[in-house]
């Protein structure tokens, strides 16, 4: 067993090998163990959105990412014709970049092992204890038992963390019942060149080429919601749904995995319980089909890293590190948000004034969820507070409020209240 560490991590998905990227990074030295003997090839998570590889590009490692993922400006959102729009988005990168998880974690991986981190896999965490200077860590390895004594500890173990069952944290949130199919395989029809999506009475059904010429496909049957996730998902029970839904056969084959979810929707009360602290899957659960999970890991593990580093090298108290759950813990439940509130027209909203002087301006429905579904709203997040997405003016002159983050469809009035909008025909009264 190498040398305790400064920090060790738990876990080696995006959060725990981008963590332990900044760490070692910064000198501190980390070891990651895992306990599977290698890395997954299953890929739940298929893209990088824009604030992921802006933050990747601030530390020289967006070149690999990008060179195996495929350019997507235009991701479909609901049916044929919906989209969102990332050229509206202020970024060097507008594009959702469809790549395969395991691909991201490569590049993530390299870097890590490039920088001085260790990697152990085949070592189980099985229990920890901590007191005022250090944690106390069991692990079970090709070696044996041993326990190792580190600074800090990290939980980027996953959904079922074994880290955040030792430290005793509740989750709020909730479970979904349905079961949701998603695949990478190849097509010898499919329905156009780019990405495609299509809801029926049936279901829903996208499609998300990569750059190998494969294909994410990712399908909701109505019919089969209550299939248990556990159950093998085979090539003919997905081509079944996909034709019934797409309305023609794409010619699925050759898939490299093929896999049933029922995903959750929950965070942790948490992220931090002394000289341990949770980031990831092991902080926050999400729908695997949006790559939700991959995005917030990766920048929980930015935000994360610095601070440990600050604090491990004396030039910040502990207290920083409450910063870390106050700045990431409202970015999962916005996300959660942005997929379960209610939408409005793909268009501005025209805005009707009750009295002279209170007309304001607001932003493009497809603009402002394109920043949200990028991530680049938690670029301009606070310490805690709410992100901005566009300015209410008082027509014609000077600005006077900003537009708060509220789910999609729900339009925040000036004065910090809540205005009640009327929407006919595209267009919102606003009451203060």
């Amino acid at each position: 067993m190498p040398p305790s560490p400064q920090v060790l991590i738990a876990g080696a998905g995006p959060a725990g090998l981008a963590l332990a990227a900044e760490l070692a990074g910064f000198g501190v030295s980390c070891q990651v163990v895992d306990k599977r003997t290698g890395r997954s090839r299953l890929s739940p998570a298929g893209t990088v959105e824009p604030r992921t590889l802006e933050l990747l590009d601030m530390r020289g490692r967006v070149g690999d990412v990008l060179a195996w993922g495929r350019e997507c400006p235009h991701p479909p959102l609901g049916n044929e014709d919906g989209y969102l729009d990332y050229g509206l988005l202020d970024t060097p990168f507008p594009f959702s970049l469809s790549i395969p998880q395991a691909r991201t974690e490569d590049a993530l991986q390299a870097a890590a092992e490039k920088a001085g981190a260790v990697l152990l896999f085949g070592t189980e965490m099985t229990g920890l204890s901590q007191d005022d200077d250090g944690v106390d860590v069991e692990l079970t390895g090709p070696e044996g038992p041993a326990t190792v004594r580190a600074r800090y500890v990290v939980g980027c173990d996953g959904v079922n963390s074994t880290v955040h069952d030792a430290i005793g944290v509740e989750f709020d949130g909730w479970n979904y019942d349905q079961s949701l199919m998603m695949a990478d395989a190849r097509l010898s029809s499919p329905p156009g060149p780019a990405e495609y999506a299509r809801i029926t009475r049936r279901g829903m059904a996208a499609l998300f080429p990569f750059r190998d010429g494969t294909y994410r496909v990712i399908v909701l049957d109505r019919e089969k919601f209550a299939v248990p996730a556990d159950e093998p998902l085979t090539l003919e029970d997905l081509s079944e749904s996909c034709a019934a839904i797409l309305g023609s056969d794409i010619g699925m084959h050759n898939p490299l995995w093929l896999s049933r979810f029922r995903s959750s929707q929950r965070h942790a009360k948490t992220y931090r319980a002394g000289r341990v602290l949770l980031a990831g899957d092991a902080a926050h659960t999400h729908i695997p089909s949006g790559g939700q999970g991959l995005q917030t890991g990766i920048q929980d593990a930015f935000n994360l890293g610095w601070k440990l580093r600050a604090v491990l090298d004396g030039w910040a108290l502990q207290g920083l590190l409450d910063s870390y759950e106050a700045e990431r813990y409202p970015n999962p439940a916005d996300k959660r948000d942005r997929w379960t509130g209610r939408r409005i027209p793909d268009r501005p909203l025209v805005v009707t004034p009750r009295r002279p002087g209170t007309a304001v301006r607001v932003v493009p429905e497809r603009s402002f969820r394109a920043d949200r579904h990028g991530g680049l709203s938690a670029r301009r997040r606070g310490l805690g507070g709410p992100a901005a997405y566009g300015c209410a003016r008082r027509t014609p002159r000077r600005p006077v409020a900003r537009a708060c983050a509220a789910p999609a469809g729900r339009i925040r009035g000036l004065g910090g209240r809540r205005a009640r909008p009327r929407v006919d025909e595209g267009a919102a009264s606003l009451v203060r």
